[in-house]
């Protein structure tokens, strides 16, 4: 094993391969089964390399072995900088066994009935990021519930989206550590198909067929070029590494061959957004590449049957003089149904039955999390789009991705997050506030979240998701108090209620330094940095003339500032001449329980950017300064953890805390110390002792 680890670690995993196996077997694992061709590089990283290595050329065995064999390497091999660029640009986080065994026993829950079959966990996640299992020694029992033995199990398809280096699949080596993992100790779906077939065969021929079928039953798609020959060799290798950690001996040349013919069609390379092969050209036509396919059994693989089934694409899609049509027309990807012996789109799999069935047993992984810049300059969310299409194909879906739709906050669309968190098939196996803990020295706003979607099983929806059973308890009280009594954020106005007015454009129209500088998409929002963008709209001091001021706060530099504009220039809204609490938009880290960022008192004649949230209007400074108050609390703070997970704090955030009056007719005496209004609170509300502690012993104090 430290000879593994050692090649994983330095350049010679690919060198390795090629002085173990035929060179026929590389070519098989370079086919794209859509194409006819080679999988392609789907990439800009090699191409400093020249020719042959940009992004839409095919990878070669030419390009890769030989001198050339230190190109592709699995990314603990890479250098530390090119870690860390590939993580950054793309989004990319890399699973660790531990996460990866985890949400395989997660699934295999719903097969056996029970926990620990394959092994016992350890500690789950510790500082460093690492985690322990141990393998159970006994081997596999399976239910007597028909449908749950050990044939359906081992033929029972999954599929890893976005495979990456296939982690989920097999484990030869922790992705993150590099550290290479013995058979007996390995965590992926395939890793235990094999396992169970090594316990229940009693021939070398036996293993061999029921080997194979755990191959055909095993499924993972990739955009890049590298990761997925990576994943299609570690998958490869754990088929040749189990069938020597049972039988003592190396593979048949045939068993070898046709071990790679079923790869080459079970990990295919897509774009999980359109279901076709990577294209970078914008506005791609999708096409069928698919023909008339004589149904056949598919033979052992010998070393002509590369071109095996090149009858089951049109000869014209192929040939040279429909390249131009090739490039504006982009294939949808091809896959195998072992059980009709005949391929089909995988597309065809979403929204309707086929004779493979509609949906695989189960889906499973780590799909990307942003995509490209925005015209906005900001990265927005893609797990969404991942997991709606993940749910179409299986009927049990385990992903992990960022946490913060459980709580309706980031960029993720308000309908998604409302949609996923009234659907009575999905729970959370998971949540990790500090996402360092499962994916180190990464950042994840919100935290990470394990999610589990089970199409065969109801239960009672998310609703409103917290960590803690003694805040989930505390917010049951606090709904059932409340009834229909409005929540907080029915007091906020909207975050650009402070909008210019038509005399502002009139009198300013011919003033180019003041239309140049809004922009297109602001031309009537009082956005963060229009103070500093208009010195001249948004003066330091008062007009002098007899033009009627309002006061304005917002930020210039990092630092709180007030400014005055001319009170024509702003349309006229209820919260100008109400008093109301600014409450800074962007809140601290999100980190449950923290303390918040002072809020300011404005009054009539005063507003604010869009840097500050505004609750109100009030009648009276003393309701504000009561808000003020209440806002201070650890009753309050502690509901505003259960939506709140970012830094940023829109309105919605705030719907779990109940409105108080803040009037003099108020149940809480607002007079008393912050602490004491604590106190009446909790005995409003009902709370008891140990909810009390939780809230106490969780939530900071407030000056």
């Amino acid at each position: 094993m430290e000879h593994f680890h050692h090649e994983i670690l330095s350049e010679g995993f690919m060198g390795r391969f090629e002085q173990r196996y035929p060179t026929s077997v590389l070519e098989w694992l370079l086919a794209d089964r859509t194409t006819g061709r080679n999988i392609i590089w789907a990439d800009d990283e090699y191409e400093a390399l020249g020719d042959g290595y940009l992004g839409e050329d095919e990878v070669t065995v030419e390009k890769i072995t030989g001198l050339n064999s230190g190109i592709i390497k699995p990314r603990i091999a890479k250098e530390q900088e090119r870690q860390s660029q590939r993580t950054k640009s793309r989004a990319e986080v890399f699973t660790p066994s531990w996460l990866c065994n985890q949400m395989n026993n997660d699934i295999d829950v719903s097969w056996f009935g029970r926990r620990d079959i394959f092994n016992n966990e350890g500690a789950g996640a510790t500082g460093d990021g690492a985690g322990t299992w141990e393998p159970s020694s006994e081997p596999v029992a399976f239910p007597k519930a028909k449908g749950h033995g050990w044939q359906a199990y081992v033929e029972a398809k999954r599929l890893e989206i976005t495979c990456g280096e296939a982690p989920f699949i097999c484990s030869r080596y922790d992705s993150v550590s590099g550290e290479a993992l013995p058979v007996g100790a390995r965590v992926g779906f395939l890793d235990r198909k094999l396992r169970v077939v090594s316990e229940r065969t009693k021939t070398r021929k036996d293993w061999a067929r029921w080997a194979f079928a755990a191959l055909k039953a095993t499924y993972g798609f990739e955009y890049q070029g590298d990761n997925l020959l990576i994943a299609r060799i570690n998958v490869f290798e754990t088929f040749v590494e189990h069938l020597c950690e049972r039988w003592g001996e190396d593979p048949t040349e045939g068993e070898l061959n046709e071990a790679a013919w079923i790869v080459s069609w079970n990990l295919w390379q897509m774009d999980g957004f359109t279901d076709g092969v990577p294209s970078k050209q914008k506005n791609t036509l999708m096409q069928s590449t698919l023909s008339e396919f004589e149904e056949q059994k598919p033979e052992p693989v010998q070393t002509s049957l590369f071109d095996l089934f090149d009858d089951v694409f049109d000869a014209d899609c192929r040939s040279s003089d429909k390249e131009e049509e090739q490039r504006e027309m982009v294939p949808l990807c091809v896959i195998y149904d072992w059980h009709n012996g005949e391929p089909f789109e995988f597309a065809s799999l979403k929204g309707k039955a086929t004779d493979m069935g509609k949906k695989f047993y189960a889906v499973i992984g780590n799909p990307p999390y942003q995509g490209d810049k925005d015209d906005n300059d900001r990265k927005p969310p893609i797990y969404d789009a991942f997991m709606d299409a993940a749910y179409e194909v299986g009927d049990r879906v385990e992903l992990v991705t960022p946490g913060r739709f459980l709580f309706d906050a980031g960029q993720t669309p308000k309908s998604w997050n409302e949609k996923m968190l009234a659907d009575e098939h999905l729970k959370v196996v998971m949540y990790e506030s500090d996402a360092s803990a499962v994916f180190p020295n990464t950042d994840i706003k919100g935290g990470i979240a394990v999610t589990l979607r089970d199409a065969t099983t109801s239960h009672e929806p998310i609703g409103a998701f917290t960590v803690y059973e003694d805040l989930n308890s505390i917010l049951r009280k606090v709904n059932e108090a409340t009834g229909n009594v409005p929540r907080l954020d029915s007091i906020f106005a909207s975050q650009r209620c402070y909008k210019f007015s038509s005399a502002f454009y009139a009198e300013n129209a011919e003033n180019s330094d003041v239309v140049d500088k809004l922009g297109p998409g602001n031309k009537i929002k009082i956005v963060s940095k229009v103070m500093e963008d208009l010195p001249d709209i948004f003066t330091i001091t008062p007009s002098s003339s007899n033009d009627e001021n309002l006061k304005f706060y917002g930020r210039i530099s990092g630092q709180r500032v007030h400014r005055f504009i001319l009170r024509r220039y702003i349309q006229e809204n209820e919260y100008l001449d109400g008093y109301k609490l600014l409450i800074p938009e962007a809140n601290n880290s999100g980190q449950y329980g923290e303390t918040l960022a002072e809020p300011l008192t404005g009054g009539p004649g005063e507003g604010s950017t869009d840097t500050f949230l505004n609750a109100g209007p009030f009648e009276t400074e003393n309701e504000v300064q009561r808000l003020a108050k209440y806002y201070k609390t650890k009753f309050f703070r502690a509901l505003l953890g259960v939506k709140k997970a970012t830094q940023h704090s829109p309105s919605q955030v705030w719907h779990t805390i109940p409105l108080q009056n803040f009037t003099s007719a108020s149940d809480i005496d607002w007079s008393k110390s912050i602490a004491d209004i604590d106190r009446q609170l909790y005995a409003k509300y009902g709370l008891d002792d140990e909810e009390i502690d939780f809230i106490e012993s969780h939530v900071k104090e407030m000056d």
